[in-house]
């Protein structure tokens, strides 16, 4: 660590705390330059005026990793930030036109990145003036040069004397729960984890351990719902509630501990939708009614639809990165060069409309003891429609410009067509209203079927036909991040449609949609969290949107929707197979 400055670090204290010794103290751009010369590896430039209320933001900008820089409401550095990365840094003397947060002179260069480091204080003179610590950050990001922000709030942080939190480890329970939750459960289920996780933190419990007890967790309320009882069902909403708040608690400790990885990574991605998915078939398995298995069935296409309208929305664009720009001493060159991410509305309780998985979970937890299951998932049913009509409704308002086109490979793989739509497809943007057609033309097959199985192929041969032509390129235009919630609604409500008149084995139906449904959440978490696309033979093996479509149907022919508890076994073990690998070899 290289002081910067005449006098004593205030946070002197700090320092000794996290084990950061100090190589020396730096005034001027030659002195910092010569202590450089005899450092290698990574480095930490601290002013000597800036000062934190508590170690613990000091503790995470000296992790190893990437560069960093200490952010807080007490900043003199106004910046940009944009997909967790600082995209535009000002100086108090050179500020930009508009900002997110501020930094204070707390800054992490990683090893990769001391060589723009050397560059930025050869560019000084030539760059914005301000502090020297300011001016560095300001030309590393001018250079594109990526560097994480490590928000201290709740703690305070300053260019000057700050008053030492008095309950620093409740700051630090806050500060690593993860923001963006929806409004109920940021007031309750947070509430409850934030008094679990510095317990957890002080027993050395493992994320993946924790992790792994809100699986088993889910298991057993997954058994208690079974039994179908008031009991049962109270039971259930207990363990439902202690498995949501450890989901909260995983993820906390390993932002406080920094101990990630990516089993952990893995398990998280794909435990939420399983526990949901197995209280609605246990509950649904109880009621043992045809009616109700609809019900269940309903509100999962409802949700699933919901959230791959969310998942398309987010995937329209890359993820904003840092721009190089020109060198100056001009306040905000990125703003003249055109280099500055769009405004992002802040949260609000509108987000409470989206029905997040923890406020699904509560409603559940709340309704299912006291109300019953057809109350319950009826409520569900009925928040799940208006949330969908809300996203619709909201996304197309905002929908602009026309998606990215480096972004359609993603969103194809959400989408997830199949050899037989691919090889039909013509070479040219889509007509949408193909798609819509091409449905209503299989569900009239299917009406008027009647037993004949030529004609429900017959429809499904037309609807194919028809959804190739709508589908087209692929993803594309202004409305192509509907795309794969267009693809998941039809592949359900197709599946349904058939079950529709021999509607006796809804348990089936249940499985096969979920299994796909899991399969198509899984290539999300994938693509957001390892950038990779699932592979060309999982993608055969699990035969496309429409491969699914026609095998449930041969299926359903010469064996009965019965059969499909057997093919939803299948879509699941090649689905999980191909995680596992997926995730497991990162």
């Amino acid at each position: 660590m290289v002081v910067l400055g005449d006098r004593q670090p205030r946070m002197a204290d700090h320092l000794s705390a996290v084990g950061a010794g100090i190589v020396g103290q730096a005034e001027d751009p030659e002195e910092l330059a010569g202590l450089l010369a005899g450092i290698e590896g990574d480095v930490v430039l601290l002013d000597a005026d800036t000062d934190c209320s508590g170690v613990y933001p000091i503790a995470d900008v000296c992790a190893t990793g990437a560069s960093r820089v200490l952010v807080g409401a007490g900043g003199t550095a106004p910046l940009r930030i944009a997909s967790g990365t600082v995209v535009s840094a000002g100086t108090s003397s050179a500020p930009l036109f508009d900002h997110q947060n501020q930094a204070v002179g707390c800054l992490r260069i990683a090893a990769a990145d001391r060589g723009a480091l050397d560059q930025a204080l050869a560019d000084l003179p030539d760059g914005p003036p301000g502090q020297m610590w300011e001016q560095l950050l300001s030309l590393l990001v001018m250079r594109a040069v990526s560097v994480k922000p490590v928000d201290a709030a709740p703690f305070e942080v300053g260019q000057g004397a700050v008053d030492r939190a008095a309950k620093p480890v409740g700051l630090q329970a806050r500060r690593c729960a993860r923001g963006g939750d929806g409004w109920v459960s940021e007031r309750t289920v947070r509430r409850m984890s934030r008094a679990v996780t510095p317990v957890a933190v002080r027993w050395g419990l493992a994320p993946n351990t924790i992790t792994l007890v809100s699986l088993l967790t889910g298991a057993v309320a997954v058994a208690t719902a079974l039994t179908g009882s008031r009991w049962g069902y109270l039971a259930t909403a207990v363990l439902m509630i202690i498995s949501l708040v450890l989901d909260c608690v995983d993820g906390e400790v390993a932002r406080w501990t920094h101990r990630y990885s990516t089993s952990g990574a893995w398990l998280d991605a794909v435990g939420d939708r399983v526990k949901e998915y197995s209280i609605w078939f246990a509950v649904a398995w109880a009621v043992g009614q045809q009616q109700f298995w609809m019900l269940i069935l309903a509100t999962l296409l409802l949700y699933t639809t919901k959230h791959f309208l969310d998942y398309g929305w987010s995937l329209r664009f890359p993820p904003w990165r840092p721009s190089a720009v020109a060198i100056s001493a001009e306040p905000d060159p990125w703003h003249r060069a055109g280099a500055v991410p769009p405004a992002v509305r802040p949260p609000s309780w509108r987000r409470i409309l989206g029905m997040p998985i923890a406020e699904r979970w509560l409603l559940v937890a709340v309704l299912l003891p006291t109300t019953g299951p057809w109350v319950t998932f009826g409520a569900l049913a009925l928040l799940g429609a208006f949330s969908l009509a809300y996203t619709v409704l909201t996304r197309i308002r905002w929908s602009h410009r026309a998606i990215d086109e480096h972004m359609a490979d993603r969103l194809q793989a959400i989408t997830d067509p199949g050899p037989l739509l691919l090889a039909l497809r013509p070479a040219r943007n889509g007509w949408a209203p193909a798609t819509a057609i091409g449905l209503i033309l299989f569900l009239a097959a299917v009406g008027a079927a009647d037993g004949r199985g030529y004609v429900l192929l017959l429809g499904f041969a037309l609807a194919l036909g028809l959804f190739a032509l709508g589908y087209g390129r692929g993803p594309r235009g202004r409305l192509g991040w509907m795309t794969p919630a267009v693809a998941r609604s039809a592949e359900m409500v197709a599946v349904i449609a058939i079950a529709w008149p021999v509607a006796s084995h809804g348990a089936a139906v249940f499985a096969l949609l979920a299994a796909s449904a899991w399969r198509h959440y899984d290539v999300i978490y994938r693509i957001r969290n390892q950038g990779a696309l699932p592979g060309r033979l999982a993608w055969l093996l699990l035969l496309g949107t429409e491969g699914r479509v026609l095998v449930a149907i041969v299926l359903a022919l010469v064996f009965g929707t019965g059969a499909w508890a057997w093919f939803a076994l299948y879509v699941a073990g090649v689905a999980i197979i191909d995680s596992a690998w997926s995730w497991l070899r990162v």
